[in-house]
């Protein structure tokens, strides 16, 4: 019977009692402090771009979002390697407003060329699409403020960045040109930063505390 209360005890505290597998592919906002960040990472023509975009949640009421947006770009190699326009697929609940400042715009529901319409672009330049000579340059560090609108209620379920992340590189490695590819969210299976243990693995830790618990216990 004990033994059964101390498996129990293990279950609840592993999460083995209804457990619940995070998306890999949503950031969700829901408290003013909350942080979540996008790495960008390939190679191309001799480069090697890395760059990454930290979104910090710094207010929220039902029907607005600020958020402090810090870019770094880590790239190196060939090329000027600007990193000069990032996308979110899917913001919920849907935008009315998106307003940056500090030298970049934001736009809603436009054409991200390689990933067709998204519903959030941040761009510095002309305009998502990229052109002229703006971006975020190779060991570079950029900041801005991110207010988003909505009619919805942020407050509800909380305010979700879904993937595809989209990003632009213009002046890309030895050729010059531009690419667009895809991110991840950092702390992720297969991403940048620290990983989130599997509750799989979780549940070993929590098995091996109790053995040896059970073990002095006969000792005893």
């Amino acid at each position: 019977m004990k033994l059964k209360k101390a498996l129990q005890a293990v279950a609840l505290c592993c999460g083995l009692a209804g457990v619940g597998s995070a998306n890999a592919s949503v950031m969700l906002f829901d408290n003013a402090g909350d942080i979540s960040s996008i790495l960008y990472s390939t190679t191309y023509q001799g480069a090697t771009l890395s760059a990454t975009v930290q979104f910090t949640l710094t207010s929220l009421t039902a029907t607005q979002a600020i958020f402090g947006v810090q870019i770094s770009n880590n790239s190196s190699g060939p090329g000027n390697n600007r990193l000069t326009s990032f996308g979110i697929d899917i913001v919920s609940p849907t935008l009315m407003s998106a307003v940056a400042n500090g030298g970049w715009g934001a736009s809603r529901n436009v054409n991200f060329p390689s990933f067709q319409s998204v519903d959030l672009c941040l761009w510095d330049g002309n305009n998502c699409s990229g052109g002229g000579n703006q971006g975020v340059g190779e060991g570079l560090i950029e900041s801005f403020t991110l207010t988003l609108g909505t009619k919805g209620n942020f407050l509800t379920d909380g305010l979700e960045f879904t993937s595809p992340y989209s990003a632009k590189f213009q002046d890309v490695g030895s050729g010059g040109k531009s690419l667009e590819f895809a991110g991840c969210i950092v702390g992720t299976a297969g991403c940048g930063g620290s990983q989130v243990p599997e509750p799989a693995s979780l549940a070993l830790v929590g098995l091996g505390l109790l053995g040896a618990g059970l073990a002095r216990r006969r000792k005893a």
